[in-house]
């Protein structure tokens, strides 16, 4: 049983481009329960560069959504406009549709397999 259950893990690196490297740089994986909660399961922070790479091991296989916000202030806070809109650089895995609302979990989910994933955005 443990043995099945270590082998459903898998690693995700999420490599990441932003033209305008200033701040502070967020990546999370997020489950369909707390997809755009700002509670997600797995996140890694650190200052913005123009490619980096976030690896992130023991991911259950199964599907997820990756999101990416660059804070340029550094402060931690994620700015909105009316209707709680970000105000700040963000991305979100498979760039799912966001016209009349906040994009589905089902347009974002991405497969992670037991061998994990590798998954590439870019965020301005």
């Amino acid at each position: 049983m443990l043995l099945s259950l270590i082998a459903a893990l898998g690693s995700v690196s999420v490599t990441v481009n932003t033209p305008n490297p200033e701040g502070d740089m967020y990546v999370s994986i997020c489950s369909e329960d707390t997809f755009l909660s700002g509670r997600c399961e797995h996140g890694q922070r650190r200052a913005a560069s123009p490619e980096d790479v976030f690896v992130f091991d023991d991911i259950p296989a199964g599907d997820w959504a990756i999101q990416v916000w660059r804070d340029p202030e550094g402060d931690g806070e994620m700015r909105t406009m009316a209707f709680g809109i970000p105000a700040e650089p963000i991305t979100i895995s498979n760039d799912p549709p966001m016209n009349f609302g906040p994009p589905r979990f089902a347009d974002a989910a991405v497969a992670v397999s037991e061998d994990g994933a590798e998954i590439s955005l870019s965020v301005n």
